[in-house]
């Protein structure tokens, strides 16, 4: 247990500050668009939609359409419905935990998974470079981030320098 939360609170470390702080801007950047870019709309559904985005004319849960889409891939157990709403959380949720740097190689790690799902698996002819460059592009920042962790500048590097992670796993 220990491993595993010090795997996902980890990072590579760097002596370089600015390094350091251009990646703290790629995670901000990258979290907080996906966060509220894909995340946020798919969340609070449009009751009408063709009337603007208000919160009277928004509720709580997808649209049968991304529910749809979802099934067609093919994730049909236990229901597309769960699925559906994985990927909405996985993209909000997943999206704030990558901008501050909490858990973020468990969020990165979500998204990466959804994003080869999406860039390809669920598009038709997934040509690199011209394909589904923008969906890819995303696939290969969230693998970067699995793969490098949080960074310096991230709610997890405060906690491993508090060793916050060896208390949890000790009440455990």
């Amino acid at each position: 247990m220990k491993r595993l939360l010090s795997y996902f609170t980890g990072s590579v470390s760097t002596d370089s500050k600015t390094f350091e702080l251009a990646y703290l801007l790629f995670r901000l950047h990258l979290g907080i668009s996906i966060a509220y870019g894909a995340g946020f709309f798919k969340m609070f559904t449009k009751i009408d939609e063709n009337a603007a985005f208000e919160w009277s004319n928004v509720y709580f849960g997808t649209s049968q359409w991304f529910i749809d889409q979802v099934s067609d891939i093919g994730f049909t157990f236990p229901n597309p419905s769960f699925w559906a709403y994985v990927a909405i959380y996985g993209e909000f949720i997943g999206g704030i935990l990558i901008a501050v740097g909490f858990l973020t190689r468990m969020a990165a790690l979500q998204l990466a998974f959804q994003f080869f799902i999406i860039s390809f698996v669920w598009y038709d002819n997934p040509e690199p470079l011209y394909g589904m460059y923008y969906q890819q592009l995303f696939f290969f920042c969230y693998l970067l981030i699995t793969i490098a962790g949080s960074g310096r500048y991230s709610i997890d590097s405060w906690l491993r320098k508090r060793k916050i992670e060896t208390w949890i796993c000790d009440k455990v």
